[in-house]
C-alpha cells in the first residue's frame, strides 16, 4: 500500500487561494474629507466678505472725509419793527408789524442746496408765538449767498398773560425790544447726479429791535445777528 504523493499534495495546496477582507479604493474621498473641504470653503468666503466689506468701510470714510457737506450758515442783516403796541382794555391786545432780511450762506463747493420746505415763525418772550410766513421751494447754488425777506404782521390777544406784560414793560423802557425768528428748513444736497438724504436744520435768530417810540434806540439802530444753525446732520 502506497501513501499520498507528495507532489500531488504540493500542487493542491499551490492551487488553494485565499482572500482577506477588502481594502477600500484611495480613489473614493472618505465623508471626513468631505466635510473638511466644505468647511474649507465657507472659511474662505467669510474672509473675503469680511475683506470686501472693510474695503468697502475704508471707501465710505474717505469719501465722507472728502466730500463732506458744510453746514449752511444764516445771518440776520437788517430788521424794521414799525408796530409793537399794547392796547385794548387792560393792555390785552399786542399789535406788531416786523420786517426782517435774512442771508443764507451755502458754503459748499461742491453741493447745491435744494430747500423744499421752509417756513418762519416769529416769537415774543420765547413762547408768545406772533406769526408764520411760508416760503416756496428755492434752490442756492455752490458757494453763493441768497437772501430771504419775511414779514409778520398782525395782533395777538394776551389777556392773562401777565409774563408778556411785564416783559413787554420793561424792554420798552430799555429801549429795545426781543423777538426771536426761527426758520424750519428740508434740504437736499445735489452734486451733478447724486442726491443726498434730507436734512432738516432750523435757524434760530434772536433780534435786539429798537422801540419804534424812542428816539435813541433808533438812532442807534439795528445791528447784524449771526443767526444758530441747528440739526444740519
Amino acid at each position: 500500500m502506497t501513501g499520498p504523493n507528495p507532489d500531488d499534495t504540493l500542487g493542491h495546496l499551490h492551487q488553494a487561494s485565499f482572500y482577506g477582507p477588502s481594502i477600500p479604493s484611495n480613489s473614493t474621498p472618505s465623508s471626513r474629507s468631505k466635510d473638511f473641504s466644505a468647511y474649507t470653503i465657507l472659511c474662505i468666503a467669510f474672509k473675503m466678505m469680511t475683506i470686501i466689506l472693510i474695503i468697502i468701510g475704508i471707501a465710505v470714510v474717505t469719501l465722507w472725509l472728502i466730500f463732506q457737506p458744510q453746514s449752511l450758515k444764516a445771518r440776520a442783516v437788517a430788521a424794521s419793527l414799525t408796530t409793537f403796541d399794547l392796547s385794548g382794555p387792560g393792555d390785552s391786545i399786542l399789535g406788531y408789524n416786523l420786517t426782517v432780511r435774512l442771508t443764507f450762506r451755502n458754503p459748499n463747493a461742491k453741493y447745491n442746496m435744494y430747500y423744499e420746505r421752509m417756513q418762519a415763525q416769529a416769537i415774543y418772550n420765547r413762547q408768545l408765538l406772533l406769526a408764520t410766513a411760508h416760503f416756496p421751494r428755492m434752490h442756492q447754488p455752490r458757494k453763493s449767498t441768497m437772501p430771504v425777506s419775511m414779514r409778520f404782521l398782525g395782533v395777538e390777544n394776551v389777556t392773562g398773560d401777565s409774563a408778556v406784560k411785564r416783559n413787554y414793560g420793561r424792554e420798552k423802557g430799555e429801549g429795545f425790544f426781543y423777538v426771536s425768528i426761527r426758520v424750519y428748513t428740508t434740504v437736499r444736497l445735489k452734486m451733478v447726479l447724486i442726491e443726498s438724504v434730507k436734512f432738516k436744520p432750523y435757524v434760530d435768530c434772536l433780534l435786539r429791535l429798537p422801540v419804534p417810540t424812542n428816539a435813541t434806540s433808533l438812532a442807534a439802530g439795528f445791528t447784524a445777528t449771526q443767526c444758530d444753525v441747528r440739526n444740519f446732520s
